[in-house]
């Protein structure tokens, strides 16, 4: 239908449960689209360059009067008649909007990085985290305005707080992996830290580890914990028989209360990172020809490692399936609800400092075994692979322990 359009006209058009267009006499084009329930909306009707017909939105007719729809059909129509097709256009300007909206840090983390980083890394939650934590304020700021002179200024904050250059340097390795996503899918041309320099770190710094007389006194105590916890089991159930209450299972001599002790032991003999401990399965453990595989879906590397298990750990993990504390099948040390944990039970942490074992962690009975290793002679790159570094340069805060070739060179010049 064509017909003179006023303002009083197209306000007059009523809903008829079809859809209808009125075109407009006074602009070629141009025309009012009534919708089924009567909601009106401005359309200019064009052809393309290509010759193809397409219509292009202009406006709610309750945003928009006639007039400024009628301006804006001229406009557009010039467009068309210059080559230009406003849809394409329209869709370009709404790309670059969305895309300029991404540019925005915290947007960009939220709706694309999170997401990849989830699928494609382990422990993206620790660097999503990490991310918030320590860079919350630039949130709301464009990357490209993340310069090196931003990044600098927060280093030097932290260092004067007497954050370890290491710490540091992981932090900015968070960043700057999200920029370097953001350049990857094509959100920013460039990522601002591209030619960023990390503080220098000392690869053979030393590392924290049990000495012979720290571990006997662990041993002990884990000993004592034993026989105090199956006593208390004991009298426990002696209280409950006398009140015909059912009793729980005993503890043999042969059995562990809990997976406390197996578990430091079992870290001790492997040398594997925690995580890798609490996501080892059953069928990992390999009791016939005494070997432990840590697979890549749980190695930091995710490339699948085996490591020979010593007579001990081999007991250690029986008596351990033994006990009525473990499961038969399934996760070797189960959470309380037969989850994987994600971090070491508090239990290890009250023991390390119940033992007076300073400045001590978890994590460093994978550098005990290590160091054991390291100690006895054994090279370094046999040293890598069982602890399942990617590179030597990692294996090297060990060196310092294999030192008996520079050792005997020294006795035998000055000696």
């Amino acid at each position: 239908m064509k017909a003179k359009l006023t303002e009083r006209r197209v306000n007059l058009l009523k809903a008829t449960g079809q859809r209808y267009d009125v075109r407009d006499d006074a602009v070629p084009g141009l025309l009012v689209r009534v919708g089924p329930t009567g909601h009106k909306t401005y359309y200019l009707d064009y052809y393309d360059a290509d010759g193809k017909r397409s219509k292009y939105r202009i406006g709610p007719g309750d945003a928009v009067s006639l007039s400024d729809a009628r301006k804006e059909a001229r406009k557009r129509s010039a467009e068309v008649a210059g080559g230009d097709n406003l849809n394409e256009v329209k869709r370009e300007r709404r790309r670059q909007a969305e895309v300029k909206q991404q540019q925005v840090l915290g947007v960009f983390i939220d709706e694309v990085y999170t997401k990849w980083r989830s699928a494609e890394r382990k422990r993206a939650d620790e660097d999503l985290a990490r991310l918030k934590l320590h860079f919350w304020q630039w949130y709301e700021l464009p990357m490209t305005q993340i310069s090196e002179a931003k990044v600098l200024d927060w280093r030097q904050d932290r260092l004067i707080q007497g954050m370890s250059p290491k710490t540091i340097n992981r932090d900015i390795a968070c960043l700057m992996a999200v920029l370097s996503h953001a350049v990857r899918v094509e959100v920013i041309p460039e990522s601002p830290l591209r030619n960023f320099k990390q503080l220098k770190v000392d690869l053979r710094e030393r590392v924290r580890f049990l000495s012979s007389e720290e571990e006997k006194r662990l041993r002990d105590y884990l000993e004592a914990r034993e026989v105090s916890k199956r006593e208390g089991r004991i009298n426990h159930n002696k209280f409950l028989r006398s009140r015909n209450l059912p009793t729980k299972p005993e503890i043999g001599e042969g059995q562990y209360y809990d997976h406390t002790t197996p578990l430091i032991l079992l870290a001790i003999n492997t040398g594997c990172r925690p995580e890798e401990l609490l996501m080892l399965e059953w069928r990992d453990i390999d009791f016939v020809h005494k070997n432990l595989t840590v697979r890549g879906v749980q190695s930091k590397s995710s490339r699948t490692r085996h490591i020979p298990l010593s007579s001990e750990a081999i007991r250690v993990a029986k008596r351990w399936k033994a006990s009525p504390g473990a499961n038969r099948s399934g996760l070797v040390f189960p959470g309380a609800k037969g989850q994987s944990m994600d971090r070491m039970p508090r239990a290890i942490t009250r023991i390390i400092t119940a033992c007076n074992l300073e400045d001590f962690r978890p994590y460093d009975f994978r550098h005990t075994f290590a160091s054991k290793l390291a100690i006895a002679g054994v090279d370094l790159n046999t040293i890598r692979e069982l602890l399942g570094h990617e590179t030597i340069q990692m294996t090297l805060i060990y060196a310092h322990l294999t030192q008996d070739h520079r050792r005997e060179a020294i006795t035998r010049v000055f000696d």
